[in-house]
């Protein structure tokens, strides 16, 4: 039997194939169109999933449309056109596709997953204890408290778009590193009573874009810290949009943590459908076939610094895990200069190491596992002074812990030729665009840049 999982109409359009119960494919929708945060999934991503394997017998969608109307409704907004995909859908519930991807993917049987987000149909927060396949909620807040709502507000009002560059905010909180007081308690107090902060949010005075960022961040963490404070268990699963801020994430030490490659929406598209264990893995998309470069790519980061990889199946979700990687060498002083004029990024915005997980302690700080760069560790003295450009402005760096080949012999190999343990790893695009996906694309990119695409 043929299923497929889908997310579409609002952002993060994704789809996710399953064969026999098996997962062989699940990919984002901007991969396919080429437009960033793509909220349809694309007729070419359809005939593409069609033809390699077939018509689905059922189709699944990762919330109830009809409760979500009833929200929207009572929070004033204007009706959803119907949902018109090619296929009959089912519905399921947005939190609980959340939940059940999260946990499925997870490597435990008995924990609590955590779901927080901008919001479902009705839930913004929602916490679960799961047993041999038995979802209890236990906790959940509703619709407008919210703190993805919050964060995506405070993306807005300075400056960034939200629902897609929430991330740049959480990069820019570190560029400010004390704020006006009276400011903090001014946007503190708005979440303390209870604002609604779903159709953004006015700021009155002249408060600076990288204040604004530094303040949200720090309410963020704050009421994360609170909610996990609550959670009595060992074992936890991280999930929702908000899972992406990783800069937060580091207050998890405290448990067995997991958070999947793609917590927020675009990961429902497996959620809605999965309903047993399988092995976590991020290589779900498009494949471009052929063995992967390590010889190459080691030879061009020794000659220019900077390689990019196209090979393999692509990541899914916001991550580059080193399919659709532009690498380069860390122990260049400038290097972070270089790969942002390429990538034409603001320069405050931090890069990331790939480094074996058996090196991770030597170079970084304690934290929870990231082998999708799910969370940040303090660099230690030695990594900031010979690998400045993958440590950001707040002494951290958001690292992705190698165990697999390829990617675990590409280290091993560059490690041995230059005594470096990492290499910076950002994802294959330009800003503004969606990662690169199909052989095409990587051409494209190597014309734009005159980075070599390996």
């Amino acid at each position: 039997m043929i299923k497929w999982g889908t997310t579409f109409g609002s952002h993060d359009g994704a789809l996710a194939v399953f064969v026999d119960d098996e997962l062989v494919f699940a990919s984002d929708a901007e991969r396919w169109s080429r437009k960033k945060n793509d909220p349809i999934i694309p007729g070419r991503l359809i005939e593409f999933a069609e033809n390699k394997w077939g018509v689905p017998e059922i189709v699944y969608f990762y919330e109830d449309f009809d409760l979500k109307e009833k929200r929207r409704k009572f929070a004033g907004q204007k009706p959803l056109d119907e949902l018109f995909f090619k296929y009959p859908i089912t519905y399921c519930n947005h939190h609980e596709s959340h939940a059940r991807y999260g946990y499925y993917t997870s490597p435990f049987i008995d924990c609590t997953v955590l779901v927080i987000d901008a919001i479902g149909e009705w839930n913004t927060m929602t916490q679960w204890k799961v047993k041999d396949d038995d979802f209890t909620l236990i906790k959940k807040w509703d619709y407008p408290k919210s703190l993805g709502l919050f964060y995506s507000a405070m993306t807005q009002r300075a400056g960034w778009k939200p629902n897609e560059e929430e991330y740049i905010l959480m990069g820019a909180s570190a560029v400010v590193k004390d704020y006006n007081i009276h400011d903090y308690q001014y946007i503190k107090s708005m979440w303390d009573v209870g604002e609604n902060f779903h159709q953004g949010i006015d700021i009155v005075g002249n408060i600076d874009t990288f204040e604004i960022a530094a303040i949200a961040q720090d309410i963020y963490e704050e009421e994360f810290q609170k909610i996990i404070a609550e959670i009595d268990d060992e074992n936890l699963v991280f999930v929702g949009g908000c899972a992406l801020n990783v800069s937060a994430n580091r207050f998890l030490t405290k448990y067995n943590t997991f958070i999947p490659c793609n917590p927020g929406d675009g990961g429902s598209a497996i959620g809605c459908v999965l309903n047993h264990k399988i092995e976590s893995n991020a290589y779900l998309g498009y494949e471009i076939a052929g063995k992967y470069p390590v010889t190459e790519i080691i030879k061009e980061l020794k000659e220019t610094g900077i390689a990019g990889v196209a090979k393999g199946k692509a990541e899914f979700g916001p991550r580059a895990l080193g399919n659709r990687s532009l690498l380069a060498d860390p122990s260049i002083l400038d290097m972070k200069d270089r790969v942002n004029k390429v990538k034409g990024r603001e320069e405050f915005r931090p890069f990331a190491p790939m480094i074996l997980k058996e090196d991770v302690n030597s170079y970084f700080e304690e934290g929870i596992p990231s082998p999708f760069m799910n969370t940040v560790r303090k660099a230690k003295p030695l990594t900031q002074h010979k690998y400045p450009c993958i440590v950001h402005l707040d002494g951290t760096s958001r690292v992705q812990e190698v165990t697999e080949d390829p990617h675990r012999t590409l280290l091993e190999e560059w490690k041995k030729e230059t005594g470096c343990p990492m290499l910076l790893n950002t994802s294959l695009n330009i800003k503004g665009e969606p990662i690169i996906n199909t052989e095409l694309d990587a051409k494209n990119f190597e014309t734009k840049t005159k980075i070599v695409v390996l």
